[in-house]
C-alpha cells in the first residue's frame, strides 16, 4: 500500500483532516428493494446532544427497510440526501467538499442557517451568502476521462474521437480496437458524492441514459469501497471527478477492460466516517440508483483495501441477500470497533516501555525486537522510527501511532480540520463536535447529559504479557511491573488535547499512571471499567462482525507487510476465520490469499486474479477449484494451494506450507490470553486463587504452575482485586443470542 493510503488509513484526526487540507490548496443482482437485515435487541442509550447527531436509533426495534425514493434521476437531477429512519439522524455539523471533489458548490436548501454557508464566490466570506446548504446536494453531471497508461485525464467525446490525444491507449473489445475512453456519473446520493463508471469507447447521446451506449458493458458490477478512518462530519471526495488513489490506478484499468461497470460512494470510504449502518444504507442507495439508471447487473462483486474490506465483511453479515454476491477483501480486518481494544492496549504498553528507559537506559525494552514478547505485534531494531527519528521501531508506532487520540480523545482536533471549516466559510462549524468514533455514531450510542458518548475500552483483568511469563521470557517481577504500571485510560471529560510527537507520543497525560507503581510496596495503577451497553449497542447495532453469519463467497487478499510494520498485521484474515468457525457462519465461504507481492501493480494483479475466480463461481454456479485458501510468492507464483496450507495458526496441526511462509503475529490481548477471534470487549473475571491453582500461570510442559512468592501473590493480588480475565468464558459485552 502507498503512503497516500497508509495516511488515509490511520485513525482519523491528522492523516484525514491533512489530506482534506492538501485538497483545500489544490446478492443477486437483483435490485436491493425487500431486503431486510436481521432486528436487534438491546435498548439504546441516553438520547444524543452536543451537536453528533441527536437522539439514538433504537436498536430494539426491527430496522425499516431503506428508502429507495427517488433514486431514478439523472443528469441536472439532485439525488435524495434526506434524513431517514434506518440510519437515524445526521450530523449538524457537516462540510460539503463538492467543491474538491471538482462538482462545484454545493446547492442551496435553505435559508435557516442550517449546514454549510454558500457564497456567490465560494469560501469568500465577504461575497454574498446565497444561503445554506444542509444536505451537500449537487446537480448530477456526466463527464469522459481517457487511459494515459498510467491514469485518466478528461475527455472530450464532441471532439476527441475525431482527434484523440496522443497518448490515448486503446482497449480490446469483441474483436475491435477501440480507444479506452471511460463515462463517469457523478453527483450525491445520502450527503455522500457517489460515482459510476463504465467504458464508453463509442460517441453517443447522453440526453437520457436510455440513449447511452452500454454495449462495453459486461453486464457485471464492481462496487468499489475505500478504507481509512474517520469521525464523519463531512461529505469526502468523488472517485474521478476527485481523482483516484495511487492503489486504485493499477486496478481501476483493469476491470473497465474488461467490461465491468464500477459504482462508489464516499459514504463507503471508511476514511471519511466509520458508521457502517450508515455506509451499509447509502450502498444500498447507491446500486439502486445504477439498476434503475443502467440496469439490473448479472451480478455484484464488492472489492476494497482495509475498511473497504471491513465493509465487506459487515455487509455480508447484515444484510446476506441482494446488495453483494462476492466479494475481494483486500487488507482486511473482520470490523473496526474490536481492534480499538488491543490498539489502545499498544500506547500503554509503549508508554510503559518509555518511562523504564527513562528509569534504565540499560532495559532489554531497548532492544525493539524484545518488546513483541509483551506486544504481541511486529517490532523491528533496525526501521526508522516515525515518533522520535531514532532506530528500531513498532507496529504499535508505525501503524497505530495516532490512535488513541485519533479515536478517543474528544477534545483533539487536527489544525486542518478546522483550517478545512474556514476555507469554506464556517469556521465555527466544529464547536461543539467531540471528536471519537463513538461520538461519531451518537444516533446509536447516544450521548449524556454533557454530550460523551459512552466509551466500550476496558482492560479490567487483562494480564499483559502473560504469555511471555509462562514462556520464560519475562520473570515474575517483570511481569508484575508490568501489570502495575501499564495503567489504563482516563474518563472522556478528563480529556486534554493531544501534544503531538515528540511531546507526549502517546498521549500519556490521558492515561491513569501511578508514580510509585514498580514494587509491590507501591500502588498499581488503576485499570478502565468499559461502558457496558456501549458493549451491547456496538453488537445490536450491527458494528461487530461475530462470525454468525457469511452468506456470500469472500477471497481475503492479504499482501504481507509484517516486516515493515504494517497496520494491516496479518492476524486479521484468521481473526475473521477463527470468529466464523466459532459463530458457525459458513467458514467454507471465506478462503485466505497471501501474497508477497506488496506494489500497487502486483496487488491489483492479484486482486484481479481473484475476481476471476469469483467470476467463475458466480457464472458457474459451483465452486471452482481454484477458491480454496494458497499462498504466492514476491514473482506471483503459487507456493501452495488447498485445505491444509494455513495448518498450525487455528489448530495444533503440523504448520501448513503457507504458514511456514508467512509469519503471523499475535496482539498484546492474545498474549494476556485472548484468542485469534479477538473480539472480546470485557472479560468475566475469576479470582486470583482460582489462576494459582488452574494452571493460568503454568510454565511449559511440567513447569511449576504457581511461580510466584508470598510476597508476589500480594501484589498480584493488588493489581488485580477484581480477579484475572478468563478467556474461555464469553464477553461479558455481547448481548445473548447474538
Amino acid at each position: 500500500m502507498n503512503e497516500r493510503h497508509k495516511k488515509a488509513s490511520a485513525w482519523i484526526g491528522m492523516a484525514l483532516a491533512t489530506a482534506l487540507l492538501a485538497a483545500c490548496g489544490g446478492g443477486s443482482g437483483n435490485s436491493t428493494q425487500g431486503t431486510t437485515t436481521p432486528p436487534t435487541t438491546t435498548p439504546p442509550t441516553a438520547g444524543g446532544g452536543s451537536g453528533d447527531g441527536g437522539t439514538p436509533v433504537d436498536p430494539g426495534t426491527p430496522k425499516p427497510e431503506v428508502s429507495l425514493a427517488g433514486l431514478k434521476f439523472w443528469v441536472g437531477d439532485i439525488g435524495p440526501s434526506g434524513e431517514t429512519a434506518f440510519s437515524g439522524p445526521q450530523q449538524p455539523a457537516f462540510l460539503c467538499l463538492t467543491q474538491l471533489s471538482n462538482l462545484g458548490a454545493p446547492e442551496v436548501d435553505n435559508h435557516e442557517g442550517i449546514g454549510q454557508p454558500v457564497y456567490q464566490v465560494p469560501g469568500n466570506t465577504s461575497s454574498p451568502l446565497l444561503g445554506y446548504s444542509r444536505q451537500c446536494g449537487v446537480k448530477t453531471q456526466l463527464r469522459y476521462f481517457y487511459y494515459t497508461g498510467s491514469d485518466f485525464a478528461p475527455f472530450d467525446p464532441a471532439t476527441q474521437f475525431a482527434n484523440p490525444p496522443a497518448n490515448l491507449q486503446r482497449v480490446r473489445l469483441n474483436g475491435a480496437d477501440l480507444p479506452f475512453v471511460v463515462r463517469v456519473e457523478a453527483g450525491t446520493i445520502n450527503r455522500f458524492a457517489y460515482s459510476t463508471a463504465m467504458l464508453a469507447p463509442f460517441a453517443e447521446s447522453s440526453a437520457r441514459p436510455e440513449e447511452l451506449n452500454n454495449t462495453a458493458w459486461n453486464q457485471k458490477l464492481v462496487y468499489w469501497m475505500r478504507g481509512g478512518v474517520g469521525v464523519g462530519h463531512q461529505q469526502g471526495k468523488a472517485m474521478w471527478f476527485g481523482g483516484l488513489w495511487g492503489e486504485e490506478r493499477p486496478v481501476m484499468p483493469r476491470l473497465l477492460e474488461q467490461g465491468y461497470a464500477i459504482v462508489s460512494s464516499s459514504g463507503n470510504e471508511t476514511g471519511v466516517h466509520y458508521n457502517l449502518r450508515l455506509a451499509e444504507e447509502t450502498a444500498v442507495m447507491v446500486k439502486e440508483h445504477f439498476v434503475q439508471t443502467y440496469g439490473k447487473p448479472r451480478y455484484t462483486v464488492a472489492m476494497g483495501i482495509s475498511g473497504g474490506a471491513v465493509q465487506q465483511y459487515m455487509f455480508a453479515q447484515n444484510r446476506p441477500q441482494g446488495l453483494f454476491d462476492a466479494g475481494v477483501p483486500i487488507q482486511s480486518y473482520p470490523d473496526m470497533v474490536t481492534q480499538v481494544p488491543y490498539v489502545s492496549d499498544c500506547s500503554l504498553l509503549e508508554q510503559y516501555f518509555k518511562d523504564e528507559l527513562t528509569l534504565d537506559p540499560g532495559s532489554r525494552w531497548a532492544k525493539w525486537s524484545d518488546r513483541t514478547l509483551i506486544e504481541g505485534l511486529a517490532t523491528s531494531d533496525t526501521r526508522r522510527n516515525s515518533f522520535t527519528g531514532g532506530t528500531g521501531s513498532s507496529e504499535c508506532i508505525e501503524g497505530w501511532g495516532k490512535a488513541g487520540p485519533g479515536v478517543f480523545n474528544p477534545v483533539f482536533t487536527d489544525p486542518a480540520y478546522l483550517s478545512t471549516a474556514a476555507a469554506v466559510g464556517w469556521p465555527d462549524a466544529f464547536a461543539n463536535v467531540k471528536w471519537t468514533h463513538w461520538n461519531d455514531l451518537a444516533n446509536i450510542y447516544g450521548t449524556d447529559e454533557r454530550g460523551f458518548a459512552p466509551i466500550p475500552i476496558d482492560n479490567v483483568g487483562v494480564q499483559y504479557g502473560l504469555q511471555a511469563l509462562k514462556t520464560g521470557d519475562i520473570d515474575t517481577q517483570e511481569f508484575l511491573r508490568i501489570n502495575a504500571c501499564v495503567g489504563s485510560w482516563k474518563e472522556q471529560d478528563e480529556f486534554v488535547t493531544w501534544l503531538m510527537p515528540p511531546a507526549d507520543p502517546f498521549d500519556s497525560r490521558n492515561m491513569k499512571r501511578s508514580a510509585d507503581c514498580r514494587t509491590a510496596a507501591g500502588t498499581p495503577a488503576p485499570r478502565r471499567s468499559g461502558d457496558l451497553r456501549a458493549m451491547n449497542l456496538a453488537y445490536s447495532a450491527g458494528q461487530v462482525f461475530t462470525g454468525k453469519s457469511l452468506a456470500i463467497p469472500l477471497i481475503d487478499l492479504r499482501p504481507w507487510k509484517e516486516d515493515v510494520l504494517d497496520m494491516h498485521n496479518s492476524r486479521q484474515s484468521f481473526s475473521a476465520r477463527a470468529r466464523l468457525q466459532a459463530g458457525g457462519g459458513n467458514a467454507a465461504n471465506q478462503v485466505i490469499w497471501f501474497t508477497g507481492e506488496t506494489s500497487t501493480a502486483g496487488v491489483a494483479t492479484r486482486a484481479t486474479d481473484a475476481l476471476k475466480v469469483l467470476d467463475d463461481y458466480l457464472t458457474g454456479g459451483t465452486r471452482p477449484s481454484r477458491f480454496v485458501d494458497q499462498c504466492f510468492n514476491a514473482s506471483g507464483q503459487t507456493i501452495a494451494a488447498g485445505a491444509q496450507v494455513w495448518s498450525g495458526i487455528l489448530d495444533s496441526a503440523r504448520p501448513g506450507a503457507c504458514t511456514q511462509s508467512f509469519k503471523v503475529n499475535t496482539s498484546p490481548r492474545m498474549v494476556a490470553g485472548d484468542s485469534y477471534r479477538g473480539d472480546m470487549f470485557k472479560c468475566r473475571p475469576k479470582p486470583i486463587a482460582a489462576a494459582l491453582a488452574d494452571g493460568t500461570y503454568a510454565r511449559g510442559t511440567g513447569g511449576a504452575a504457581d511461580p510466584f512468592s508470598a510476597e508476589e501473590k500480594a501484589w498480584l493480588a493488588r493489581i488485580f482485586p477484581q480477579g484475572v480475565c478468563d478467556y474461555a468464558q464469553p464477553d461479558m459485552g455481547r448481548p445473548q443470542g447474538l
